[in-house]
This record gives structure tokens, sequence and C-alpha cells, in this order.
């Protein structure tokens, strides 16, 4: 067989185990990287080798994603996806999450290498559940991989087979790696071997936003805050070793979006601005304590008062202990201990 057949039967595979078993009607979204944003087409799940035809041709110039789960309409958001499907998932972007996959029992059914290092792992369910439990499902796979916790919704677009990666200068085949398109796993046995579903990482309402008021501080982006308050370097992967409890494998994630947060897989703590600022300062994030506490991230992240805090050299020792992290306001400092 000639490199384009294998290729295109490979791409026919992937097309099958994922959409095979959809309702007729289903259409797979896919998108392709434009010089300007992102283009979107759709292909019925009846006309499979249209599919593969769209992924192939349009990854001969470009970048190709395919929505993991099918739509029921043209469009690609939440309530656009179907009801029920029949697969979990992972995407695998660190050695260590790669290594877990390869001991995780049960294996999965299909594992694509979406570049030369990273890795897409998919579960095929023996009975259709409802999106939210994939999702739920899917967090719950990344915490015990290690893997992307954010590539687990129920919109999320990855590669496909047959598709080229070209995030890095050499660009890389996305590759069929295994296949066991008749092994089916079930919801229950998945239930065993995972940890529990953590919470979604939610800003709580608070003082002038709970009033209806936009607050300046919960819109600042986590990477920004989490960067300034703990001196740590947040990655594009938003992964981090937890500052609170012995994090062997990073399961601390900062979240791009300030709704999202920051929240620890291992520990269960996470939240907003505040939360980080409390745990480290030893303080409560209502009452007094949250008026102080304000207060100095306002001196420290805002900048007109860190412009006011700069024509006084006053250091102010907030109580705690002697570790924590120094907020400079001027020529003095605040720590949060």
């Amino acid at each position: 067989m000639s490199r384009s057949g294998a290729d295109r039967a490979a791409a026919r595979s992937y097309a099958e185990v994922l959409f095979g078993s959809t309702p007729r009607g289903a259409l797979v979204e896919v998108r392709f990287r434009l010089r300007s944003g992102m283009g979107r087409r759709f292909e019925g799940v009846a006309r499979l080798d249209a599919l593969v035809d769209s992924i192939l041709t349009l990854s001969r110039h470009t970048e190709v994603f395919v929505g993991v789960l099918p739509r029921w309409r043209r469009s690609g958001t939440r309530a656009d996806v179907v009801a029920r499907g029949r697969v979990v998932w992972a995407d695998c972007d660190c050695a260590e999450a790669v290594a877990a996959l390869r001991a995780f029992r049960p294996s999965p059914a299909m594992v694509v290498a979406s570049s030369e290092e990273n890795r897409h792992a998919y579960w095929l369910l023996t009975a259709p559940v409802s999106v939210d439990v994939i999702e739920q499902t899917n967090r719950r796979m990344a915490l015990a991989l290690g893997a992307d916790v954010r590539c687990g919704d129920r919109t999320r677009i990855l590669r496909p087979v047959g598709s080229v990666n070209r995030k890095r200068r050499e660009a890389v085949a996305v590759r069929l790696l295994d296949l066991a398109p008749e092994a089916r796993v079930s919801l229950a046995e998945l239930d065993r071997v995972l940890p529990c579903a953590p919470p979604r990482a939610i800003t709580p309402l608070r003082g002038r936003e709970a009033m209806g008021t936009v607050d300046a501080l919960d819109a600042i982006p986590p990477p920004v805050y989490f960067e300034r308050l703990t001196g740590l370097r947040v990655g594009p992967s938003g992964k981090l070793h937890c500052l609170f409890h012995d994090d062997r494998s990073p399961s601390l994630h900062v979240y791009r979006e300030p709704g999202r947060g920051w929240y620890c897989f291992g520990c269960g703590r996470g939240g907003s601005i505040y939360d980080l600022a409390a745990l480290l300062s030893g303080r409560e994030t209502r009452g007094r304590d949250f008026t102080e506490l304000r207060r100095d991230l306002e001196e420290l992240m805002l900048p007109r008062a860190r412009l006011a805090a700069e024509v006084s050299s006053e250091t102010v020792t907030v109580r705690g202990g002697s570790g924590g992290v120094r907020i400079m306001g001027g020529t003095g400092a605040r720590r949060l201990s």
C-alpha cells in the first residue's frame, strides 16, 4: 500500500472509531487554521469518506482539528453538541502523562500521536452516557494521568489522524499508534479506577461584584496574579507543583480565564485571586480579613494603587509566620505570611 493509501486508511479507521456508531443526521465539526483566525466546515457522520477527504485535503496546507463529539447542528457551542456519547478521552501533553498512559488499565481503544512527544487517548464505552458524565469522566482521567484537564470539555477539538502538526518549525504527521476498535469499557469499570471528580474552579462573588459592580481584581488573568503573588512562573500549560501540599507531579492548574481562576487537583484548593492571597497570608476571605486582603492586593496589583503607595515608605507587617510572599508597595513591603 502506498504512503497516501496508508494515511487514508488510518484516517478512515480513526473516523470510524469516533463516529461510526453515531446516529444519522449528526455532524462532525472540522476546523482549520487560516491566516487570520479559524475556518470551519461540517461533514455528516453518514459520509465518513467525505470527512476523511476534508482532513487530508486541508492538511496539505494548514492545521486541522476535529470535534471529538458530534454536533447536531452547524455550530460549535456547548448547546450544539449531541446529548449523549460513547467516548472519553485524554490529552497527554507531557512525558509523565504519556508514561502514566502506558501503565493505565483499562487500556484505551485508540492512541494517536499528536506530535513526536504527545498522545491523545480514547476509551470507547459499552453504552452511551450524557455529555455531562463524559466531561466529568474526562476530568477524572486527566487527574489520574496528569494530562491536560482543559481538554476534556464537550466542545473540544483535537488533531485528527491524517492531519499535520505545524506548531513547530518542523511539521509532524499526526499518526495512529494503537487501535483496538472492538475494545469497550463500562463506565462502572472506569469509575472504580479513577479518582473522585473535583469541582470546577469558580470565582466566588464578593463585595462590589456581589452587588453587581465589577471588581477590578477579579478581572486580572490568573497567570498574572499567580506569578506576582507566588514568584512562580506559569508556563503555557498552566501546570505547576502545588505550594500547599507535597506535590510530586504538577497537579495545580492556573487557567487563563479570570472566571476559572486556579485549582489543585491534588489537594482540592483553588478559586480566585482572593483565595490564593488568603492561603498565602493565613487570612479569611470575609469580614475584616477580607477588607485588609483587598487593600493589600489593590496596592500590589492595580497601577493606581501602586502609584499612590510609592509616596509612602512605611513598612507594614501583616500578621502571620515568617514565610509567605512579600507584597511591595513603594519602598516599603507588605508580606503575605
